[in-house]
């Protein structure tokens, strides 16, 4: 049981809690990890002030407790799926670790337009990250930022959209835009990728389905936790396949 209320956004939840001090979250698409800076108005992830120095959300609960939750990973704000944070400072700067020595299995669900290409397991390319008009823009190059990624053909649906394919996508790396960019490397395009997606299809899908989101899901993560006061121990968490991707698959 969770020690105490989170003030969540009313469109994420929480998965599961750790009585070590771990907290998996579900963040919905369009919310983001934390606010911009200068932008507190933003809706992101929890409904309270957000410390950049200490990348934590505070807020006092209803009995005047200061409460702290640390954030020990992101996601774009259009990606939705499990986020993990921590109310030890402690144990979010390990799994904070853990994360940049790539020792976290991560995997994503991706509903890409498929043209019938052969989808090879491992992926590998080089990318570069660079600002377009205030933008990130990503692209790959002959030179940069190793990206590996393993995909896998979990389903395929005809539909009134053509050929739609759920990919199911275990990054080694975590670059920028990298699943986004290495699909439409691949010329499977993220259905909703407003960045490198296919825009004419995306606008297609939004109208006729009332669908308008990046169909890329965070659905689970495999994690080593070793706290200070007790054994280390693994923890999976899972997060199920959204509404919205069984809306158009069928």
């Amino acid at each position: 049981m969770q020690p105490f209320k989170l003030p969540l956004d009313k469109a994420c939840n929480v998965i599961d809690y750790h009585p070590s001090g771990l907290w998996a979250l579900e963040k919905a698409s369009g919310v983001l990890s934390h606010p911009n800076p200068g932008k507190p108005r933003e809706r992101s992830l929890l409904k309270s002030p957000f410390d950049f120095d200490k990348e934590c959300y505070n807020w006092s609960d209803q009995t005047g407790t200061n409460r702290h939750l640390f954030l020990i990973h992101r996601l774009d704000s259009a990606t939705s799926g499990i986020l993990l944070v921590s109310d030890c400072p402690s144990l979010a700067r390990q799994t904070r670790q853990a994360f940049a020595n790539r020792e976290i299995e991560k995997t994503y669900l991706a509903l890409v337009h498929y043209s019938g290409q052969s989808i090879r397991s491992h992926w590998q390319d080089c990318l570069e990250k660079h600002t377009l008009g205030g933008k990130i823009r990503v692209n790959t190059a002959r030179s940069g930022s190793k990206a590996i990624t393993e995909a896998f053909l979990e389903q395929k649906k005809y539909t009134q959209f053509g050929v739609l394919a759920l990919l199911r996508l275990s990054p080694k790396t975590g670059r920028t835009h990298q699943l986004r960019v290495q699909c439409a490397k691949r010329r499977l395009p993220i259905i909703g990728d407003r960045t490198y997606g296919n825009f004419q299809l995306n606008r297609k899908i939004a109208r006729l389905s009332n669908c308008d989101r990046l169909f890329l899901h965070a659905t689970k993560l495999k994690v080593k936790i070793e706290p200070s006061d007790q054994a280390s121990f693994i923890w999976e968490v899972e997060s199920p396949l959204p509404r919205a991707f069984g809306k158009l698959l069928g």
